[in-house]
């Protein structure tokens, strides 16, 4: 997993816990706590790092990692507002990550190991993406979702009826805007 992934986690810990938070966190995991942006770490490091918060807050880790991608979603727009900008609301964007999105993050960090997604419309205000990683970190892309929903100010529903933590090949997200009357 990339540095810049344990950077923003970082800068969550220390916004809700302080500087304080961050090195407790570290030494119930066991962790070094210096990461470089562009380099690679072990996904063991995360791990650890995720069970040591689960211990610290009391929530379970798919919790955590639904907080972390909502948090992750100011990050990649301070970072990259022009992908968020080139898109017409979130089922724009979010068809745009595995091409568009993806592409250009494979140009900062070529050995990154990035989830892949395929996608099944409904033509109306539902989108499913299929999200296949080795990671299985279905629930991360769950936060990155809700946090892109807020970002473009549109009300969601994510629902996943498949997933790989039950066994299924491939997790399918499913994202409904609007409300009922939409």
């Amino acid at each position: 997993m990339k540095g810049v992934v344990f950077d923003i986690l970082r800068d969550m810990i220390e916004e809700k816990f302080g500087l304080e938070g961050w090195n407790q966190l570290l030494e119930k995991a066991g962790s070094h706590g210096m990461y470089l942006s562009s380099e690679s770490y072990d996904d063991s490091e995360m791990v650890a790092l995720l069970g040591a918060a689960s211990e610290m807050t009391g929530q379970d880790i798919p919790t955590l990692l639904r907080t972390f991608g909502e948090f992750m979603v100011t990050e990649f727009y301070a970072r990259f507002p022009v992908f968020f900008e080139n898109s017409n609301g979130l089922i724009d964007f979010l068809k745009s990550v595995d091409q568009i999105v993806h592409g250009e993050v494979l140009k900062f960090y070529p050995d990154a190991n990035l989830p892949s997604f395929s996608y099944e419309e409904d033509g109306g205000h539902t989108l499913t993406m299929i999200y296949r990683s080795q990671r299985k970190l279905c629930h991360l892309a769950e936060g990155l979702i809700s946090g892109s929903a807020n970002h473009f100010k549109e009300q969601v529903t994510i629902q996943q009826p498949q997933c790989m933590h039950h066994g299924e090949g491939a997790c399918h997200i499913v994202i409904t805007v609007g409300g009922a009357d939409d």
